[in-house]
């Protein structure tokens, strides 16, 4: 079972990189840097160069489950995991691209998210909601890290994460 891990963050060694290691103590997971990878931006024209967009989307719809994995940044995920989404759109709007977006349907996806705050942002969190909602993916669970005074995820909260991911 492919459980593909979609991550972005400033700091490749940081908090977020350090949950994702805390759940693949317990999931053999694919992670994809996507900071590394070339994602033209959305645009209406659907005009795109040659760039990582669409092999990045196979991967996607191969991927039994989806994981994106994101410091908060002013209560939202990095910039390039909001241009990610913003460019799937176009699978929403070009005919032969359609049967993708609609392979996304009941995909089970989750959140791995770090910040400085006890809980996770309900901005932050209700960002994912949505995009999921759009695309009718099925958002099974997210894992909040807390690294205000250094990283830390309650054990409860990791199990059933892992729970949840495990299903």
């Amino acid at each position: 079972m492919t459980k593909l891990v979609l991550f972005s963050s400033a700091n490749k060694q940081g908090n977020t990189a350090q949950l994702i290691e805390e759940v693949a103590k317990h999931h053999s997971l694919e992670v994809i840097d996507i900071d590394a990878l070339t994602i033209t931006p959305y645009n209406y024209q659907n005009n795109y160069p040659t760039d990582d967009f669409y092999p990045l989307v196979e991967k996607i719809l191969a991927a039994d489950k989806l994981i994106f994995a994101s410091p908060v940044y002013w209560h939202a995920p990095t910039a390039t995991i909001k241009a990610l989404i913003d460019r799937i759109t176009e699978l929403t709007d070009v005919k032969r691209l359609k049967p993708k977006a609609r392979s996304l349907a009941h995909k089970p996806a989750f959140v791995l998210a770090t910040s400085a705050s006890d809980e996770l942002c309900p901005i932050f969190n209700g960002f994912f909601e949505k995009v999921f909602n759009y695309f009718d993916i099925q958002y099974s669970a997210h894992l909040h890290a807390n690294c205000r005074e250094g990283f830390n995820i309650e054990s409860n909260a990791l199990s059933q994460f892992n729970e949840a991911l495990n299903k």
